[in-house]
């Protein structure tokens, strides 16, 4: 059963690699790039804008096609991702959307004014919202494009609940900053809170129960964490060395340990390609109730990184 899982892994990982290994002049700016984990495809400015700041960790899957939305006011190209909604705006220039300070509305708790005008040592105050920024996700916005990117904060950290775990997060202008394991500052998933809140949807309070009691990914992000049989996960880890390869295997409920016959390799950053695994080709019984993990180890630093994740039957 897992063996014939993981080669499916491999395969889809393989085709992966080899689109990535293709000459430049063959994947132009507006070719299109699809992903078989939401049946969605990205091209042309969007595609670039996703690829040149951050890709799948920063944004997530696409989850609609690219379309056209009023945007506060404005008649908009736009398409939404997991974390994120991508925008072409008039002059031909691409930037984000303020979902963050969407979702605040949506749950009936609108940005409020904070009183922090002077800030406390370590951390950045705004002057334009009273809130600061402090510790990890104060550096976490600092890497990875500030005000430009991610905006001003909305809200100091607080405590909530989100997918049953309780987290440390922080609004800001167009996203959530949330901390997972004591250390690891993740984005939230607002492309998909505010596409289904704005549309009149719910979360399915039935599936989260069932989607309870997943322990937090370490070093790593999976896409979704939880979903039916049938569903295609996809995975990447991060803290490698700087272009290191990186193993790959899966635990199964049952403990029993599944390696895929390939490695993946690390960025500039220490984070690694994205691996896939299908679910379609489990058994559709008992045998794949419970959390099942992707585990990404340093062929060099020996690092590890453990996404996990739940099969529905």
């Amino acid at each position: 059963m897992y063996a014939r899982a993981i080669r499916v892994f491999a395969v889809v990982f393989a085709l992966t690699a080899i689109l990535s290994l293709m000459p430049a002049g063959t994947a132009s700016a507006q070719s299109s790039r699809c992903f078989p984990e939401t049946n969605q495809c990205i091209a042309g400015p969007i595609r670039a804008y996703w690829e040149r700041n951050g890709g799948l960790p920063i944004f997530g899957f696409p989850i609609t096609e690219q379309r056209q939305e009023t945007v506060e006011g404005r008649t908009l190209q736009v398409q939404w991702f997991e974390r994120d909604r991508i925008e072409i705006q008039a002059d031909g220039s691409v930037t984000t959307g303020r979902l963050g300070a969407d979702r605040l509305n949506q749950m009936g708790t609108p940005f409020q004014m904070g009183n922090k005008l002077t800030a406390d040592p370590g951390c950045l105050a705004f002057r334009e919202t009273g809130h600061q920024i402090c510790g990890q996700f104060r550096a976490f916005w600092e890497r990875n494009g500030g005000i430009n990117r991610l905006g001003l904060p909305l809200t100091g950290e607080f405590q909530t609940q989100i997918e049953g775990r309780n987290l440390t997060v922080q609004y800001f202008e167009r996203r959530r900053f949330e901390l997972h394991n004591g250390n690891q500052v993740l984005l939230g998933l607002l492309g998909r809170e505010v596409l289904s809140g704005n549309q009149g949807g719910n979360q399915g309070g039935g599936q989260n129960q069932a989607c309870a009691g997943i322990p937090a990914p370490i070093n790593s992000a999976v896409e979704p964490n939880c979903a039916r049989i049938g569903t295609v996960f996809a995975a990447a880890g991060e803290g490698f060395l700087a272009d290191e390869w990186v193993g790959v295997y899966i635990t199964a409920p049952d403990q029993s340990v599944f390696g895929a016959p390939f490695q993946v390799g690390a960025d500039r950053d220490g984070v690694t390609e994205v691996v896939t695994f299908d679910s379609s080709v489990l058994p559709n019984d008992s045998r794949i109730d419970g959390v099942w993990a992707v585990t990404f180890e340093g062929t060099e630093s020996g690092r590890r990184a453990i996404a996990y994740f739940r099969v529905l039957r």
